[in-house]
Order: C-alpha cells, then sequence, then structure tokens
C-alpha cells in the first residue's frame, strides 16, 4: 500500500506544463475561423454538383475541408470533427487524383458531412456531449466514406431520419461587426462624450439670466450637435444589423434539392436580388417562409418528369425566387411553372373544414379561396407524406408575414404555374417614429408620417353620410371622416359644429386611408416607440407611446390597425 502511494508521489507533475489560456485561445480561433467556412460550405457543394467536373470547384471545397481539418486538429474535443473531415478530405482526393466525375452519391454524401460538421463545431463550442443519435450517425457516415465505391450504385441510407438542413446560423441571434463599423461606432460615442462634456461646461459657466443670447446660442449648438449625432448613431446601429440576402439564403438550394429528390422530381432553381444588405431577424424569417414555400411548391406544384412530358412541358420543373427592396420594403416573389392552384379542390376542402360557409361558395372570390391553403391545419393531401399532408407549414407563412405588417398575394393560372409574393416593410428595431403630434379631447396622439397624406382644416371639406357613417371628399374619392372613439364604437357620436372646428389629418394605409379628426395639430418631432406595459394600458388602433419633453404621455397611431377597426372603410382606388 506505502509503495503504491510512493509510486503516485513519485508521478511528475505536467499541470504547470498546460497553457490552459493558450488552449482556449486556439479554441476561440477555431470557432471563428471555420464559422464562415461552415456556414458557406453548402452553397460550395451545390455549386460543384452544377459543375462536376469543374476541377476549380472541387479545389476550393478541398481547401475548406483542408482548413477545417487542420485547424480543429488543436481544439479538445474535436477528434471526431477531424476524422469526417479527413475522409471528407480524402474522397475528394480520390475524385482529383482519378478524373472522376463528382455523382449524385457524392454530393448526397457531402451535403449530409456539411450538417454533420456544423453540429460537431456546435458540440464544441457549446463544450457539450453529443447526442448518442448524433455519435451514431457521424460514425455510420464516416464508416460510409470507407466503403464508398464510385459504381453508380447509392449508398444505403440510414433509416434514421435526417434533420432540415440549417438555413440561417442563428450564432445565438448575434451580429457581426467589422472593425470599419467598430471604429465608426467609437467616433460616435466619442462624440457623445464631448458633448456630454460641452452641456455640463454650459451649465456651470453660463448664466441663462446674466447671459440669455450667449446661453440660447450655446443651447442651440448642443440641440444640433446632439441630433446630428443620435441620428448617424441610428443609422450606423441599422446597418450593423444587416447582413447580405445570398447569406441569408444559401440554405434554400440544399433544400430544393433535398425535397425534390425525396419526392423523385427535377427542379431547377434560380435565385435573383441577392446582392443587397438585409436585416438579419427579418432575413431569417424570410428563409423560414421560403422554407415552407419550396416544399409546398415541390410537393403540390411542380409535377413529376412524366406528367410534365404529358403536358407539354420541359421534364425539367422551374422554381424562381426574386427578392427586391423598393424603397425599404423587401418584395419576395417565388414562382412555380407547375399545375397551379385547383380552385375547386381547395373550396372543397374548405368547405369541409369550415373555413367557408357553404352559402357562401358561390360568391367568394378567388383569392379568397386561394388564402385558405394558410390557415391551421389546412392541406389539400389525402395522404400523409413525409413532405406534406399535416397541414403544418403554410400557416407559419402566413404568421411571419403578418409579424411585420406585411402581406401576401397569390397568382395562379391552372397547368401553368403559381406566384406567390410576400411584402415585407422593412422592421426598425431602434423604434424611433418621425410623426405628427395632434391633440384630440385632452389626450396626445401620433401619426407617423409616413403614414400622413394631408392634413386640412375641416371646414373647407364637402361633409355627407353615408348608412351610419361620416365621409367626405378627398381627391375625388369618398373618405371616412371619423375621431377615433368613432371608428372604436362604429358609430357618429360629435355634432356638426364639433366637426366644423376640428382638423383632418389622412392617415393612408396599404390601399386605404381614413380622415382622422383632432382639435389641432401640435408638432412634428421624433419619438422613442414604448411598448404598452403595466404603466400604460394597451389601446386598440396604437402601436405603443412615447412621453415628450413636457412629460405627457402620446399615444402612436398604427395606420393599419386603425384602418383595420373600421368596419366601413373604402378601398382608394388610385393609391400610391
Amino acid at each position: 500500500m506505502m509503495d503504491d502511494q510512493n509510486d503516485a508521489n513519485d508521478m511528475p507533475d505536467f499541470s504547470g506544463l498546460i497553457d490552459f489560456e493558450q488552449i482556449e485561445e486556439v479554441s476561440r480561433v477555431f470557432f471563428e475561423e471555420s464559422k464562415e467556412i461552415l456556414q458557406g460550405l453548402d452553397a460550395q457543394i451545390m455549386r460543384l454538383e452544377d459543375a462536376p467536373n469543374d476541377l476549380e470547384q472541387i479545389n476550393v471545397l478541398f481547401r475548406k475541408v483542408h482548413t477545417i481539418k487542420g485547424s480543429v486538429g488543436s481544439v479538445p474535443g474535436g477528434q471526431l470533427l477531424a476524422s469526417l473531415s479527413h475522409e471528407f478530405e480524402a474522397l475528394l482526393t480520390r475524385i482529383k487524383r482519378e478524373s472522376q466525375t463528382v455523382s449524385k452519391e457524392c454530393i448526397d454524401l457531402f451535403l449530409l458531412s456539411s450538417r454533420l460538421m456544423k453540429q460537431l463545431a456546435e458540440a464544441l463550442r457549446e463544450k457539450r456531449d453529443l447526442y448518442p443519435e448524433e455519435l451514431s450517425e457521424v460514425i455510420e457516415t464516416i464508416t460510409r466514406y470507407n466503403g464508398f465505391q464510385f459504381s453508380g450504385e447509392a449508398p444505403k441510407k440510414s433509416k434514421k431520419s435526417h434533420a432540415k438542413p440549417s438555413v440561417v446560423s442563428d450564432d445565438e441571434d448575434g451580429v457581426w461587426m467589422s472593425t470599419k463599423q467598430m471604429n465608426e461606432m467609437l467616433r460616435l460615442s466619442g462624440e457623445l462624450l464631448v458633448l456630454k462634456n460641452f452641456f455640463s461646461m454650459m451649465n456651470q459657466t453660463v448664466n441663462f439670466r446674466a447671459e440669455p443670447d450667449l446661453f440660447e446660442r450655446r443651447q442651440s449648438d448642443f440641440s444640433q450637435n446632439l441630433t446630428k449625432i443620435t441620428d448617424q448613431f441610428q443609422n450606423q446601429l441599422q446597418v450593423i444589423r444587416k447582413e447580405k440576402a445570398e447569406e441569408s439564403f444559401q440554405g434554400i438550394p440544399v433544400l430544393v434539392r433535398q425535397t425534390a429528390t425525396e419526392l423523385n422530381k427535377t427542379v431547377h432553381l434560380e435565385m435573383t436580388g441577392l446582392d443587397f444588405l438585409i436585416d438579419k431577424s427579418l432575413a431569417k424569417d424570410i428563409s423560414e417562409s421560403l422554407l415552407h414555400l419550396v416544399r409546398n411548391s415541390i410537393d403540390h406544384g411542380i409535377e413529376d418528369q412524366f406528367e410534365r412530358t404529358v403536358a407539354g412541358k420541359p421534364s425539367i420543373g422551374h422554381l424562381m425566387i426574386e427578392i427586391i427592396d423598393r424603397n425599404g420594403t423587401i418584395h419576395v416573389t417565388m414562382k412555380d411553372d407547375g399545375k397551379g392552384l385547383d380552385r375547386e379542390r381547395i373550396l372543397k376542402r374548405a368547405l369541409a373544414n369550415d373555413l367557408i360557409r357553404p352559402e357562401d361558395a358561390d360568391k367568394v372570390s378567388d383569392d379568397e379561396v386561394y388564402k385558405c391553403i394558410f390557415e391551421p391545419g389546412f392541406s389539400t393531401k389525402d395522404k400523409i407524406t413525409t413532405v406534406s399532408g399535416r397541414g403544418v407549414g403554410m400557416d407559419v407563412v402566413s404568421t411571419l408575414v403578418e409579424k411585420y405588417g406585411g402581406s401576401i398575394s397569390i397568382s395562379t393560372e391552372l397547368g401553368l404555374g403559381t406566384t406567390f409574393t410576400l411584402v415585407y416593410p422593412a422592421p426598425s428595431h431602434i423604434l424611433v417614429e418621425s410623426a405628427m403630434v395632434a391633440s384630440w379631447n385632452g389626450f396626445q396622439i401620433a401619426i407617423p408620417l409616413t403614414s400622413v397624406a394631408h392634413i386640412t382644416s375641416c371646414s373647407t371639406l364637402q361633409l355627407n353620410r353615408i348608412e351610419h357613417l361620416r365621409y367626405c371628399q378627398f381627391h375625388n374619392q369618398t373618405i371616412p371622416l371619423l375621431s377615433y372613439q368613432e371608428i372604436r364604437d362604429d358609430q357618429l357620436l360629435l355634432n356638426e359644429a364639433k366637426v366644423a372646428t376640428s382638423t383632418a389629418i389622412f392617415v393612408r394605409a396599404k390601399n386605404s386611408m381614413v380622415a382622422l379628426l383632432v382639435d389641432r395639430v401640435e408638432a412634428q418631432t421624433d419619438l422613442v416607440v414604448k411598448n404598452f406595459g403595466g404603466i400604460v394600458k394597451e389601446q386598440k388602433g396604437f402601436k405603443g407611446f412615447s412621453v415628450l419633453a413636457d412629460e405627457k404621455v402620446t399615444y402612436i397611431v398604427d395606420p393599419e390597425q386603425l384602418l383595420g377597426m373600421l368596419k366601413h372603410s373604402i378601398p382608394m382606388e388610385n393609391a400610391a
């Protein structure tokens, strides 16, 4: 027993030789270097599938995988990722050395490996053990590499269901800031510090009673500089939150390929408009919407090769996705050349699901019928498959669009295809609204300037009543003229004398307009929008509130919600 203790005491102590800080630094460098490589791996594999004999594309993929293999070797616990990368690299080496064509089986294996490499890197970053199913799938994939033959036969597929490919990397919902952007933020923070010192000095050195003119000049200078810096600061933060659209949607081609392969169809994807910057959170939600639209289109819309040949179409289906930024509003169009939406089939299922009343079946519009596909649980599939049939997915699209106050439109032609257009107003994460502040009945309300079409005295308007509400004429259109309470209660509450002495603010949203009655317009200003909480009670028709310099609470109008409350609104015929 004593001998054992002596042996233990005689063992050399290596703890002082291990530099744990250096190990942490090596790991940190690996995660930073590998992040961009792993994010772009799927896109590179898909480019290789489009050009299976392009040696340059093979070399690019080889270099990416080789970099991962080399840098992960020094990361504690990275042996499994290194082994998978090694086998990936070895197969690419065989392809180059033997001048092999990159087959479909190769692409399948590469895409699977890409997904597993991301999972392994994530587990390393979180310092967690792999789940048994993850470990089993990695080992099975390495085994497939060892036995891979260029025989044209597809390798045996795992019986385990594969997770859907990742379209957008959350990275814990963080953002990446370039050195240039960081320097700009530091510059602005420096200017704010100078401005703070200026304000302090102004209050200490200038007596506003003895030197009112000097104090007013200093105060004016301070106000102008503060406005300039805060505007720059806000704009810079908005830029930092954005990323290239191309980065956000690089997983879509992988999804198209995976879904088409699963359904034994051939689909060509064309994506345009990926060269502008888009807000990261919006990009994530658009990607999620496209996931469901793409799968639905390939499953329900695009026919298989036999059906397309019989219909006189090219055997390869075509799917087009276009993203356009129109004055800060994102328009996403997804178009296929499939068989189009079957109105009667959708209507029949909508009637069965009580989405449309039988007495309305003959007069319901095409648009109302087609939008039933976005209802939760709705599906025209009689048989549930791995792709669809449970009615899950399209309702997610509708929810994500509504989250931003956007809209969905559908255009379809039987036998020729369907076009979905999603419109997303660009989100403002720094909730500052340029607004018109007005008084009404003892309260202050603010209308976003982007929704203000016109302001005028009611004494100049031609008024009339239609049914039980008040209307006025504006640019040859009949527009409702009501106070907030009248809109809320759907009835007239004011007499003609009160209306004549009021001011009308014409509020526009989408293709509708209402003339909102106020006592007077107070000012135009920038407001910081605060969400309704326990202190201020939430009010229907308002997006939030703000506290002005005079400490008065101002309710900020939500134009779309306000018009949605109006049960008898008349759509604008010539809305800009």
